[in-house]
């Protein structure tokens, strides 16, 4: 995660597509979860679900969409 970036949740998905308007993108989508850090590991994880994709934007958001209601996950981040 970056430190620049900020998020109000513990549990979400960040959907990161980037391409041209029209074309296919190259999709990354990640899930993040926080939980108190145990044994000195970070509370963050990171669990990627798509890595680099080449897909429509529309394909990615249903993904992430199908994805989050599968996994009760409430925010999606687009970026």
């Amino acid at each position: 995660m970056r430190s620049s970036s900020t998020y109000t949740e513990t549990n979400f998905l960040r959907l990161h597509a980037e391409g041209a308007k029209g074309a296919d993108a190259v999709v990354t989508l990640e899930h993040f979860a926080y939980a108190p850090p145990v044994d000195g590991r970070p509370g963050w994880s990171c669990r990627i679900i798509i890595d680099d994709e080449k897909m429509s934007r529309a394909d990615a958001v249903f993904i992430a969409k199908r994805y989050a209601t599968e996994n009760g996950i409430g925010v999606i981040y687009e970026e």
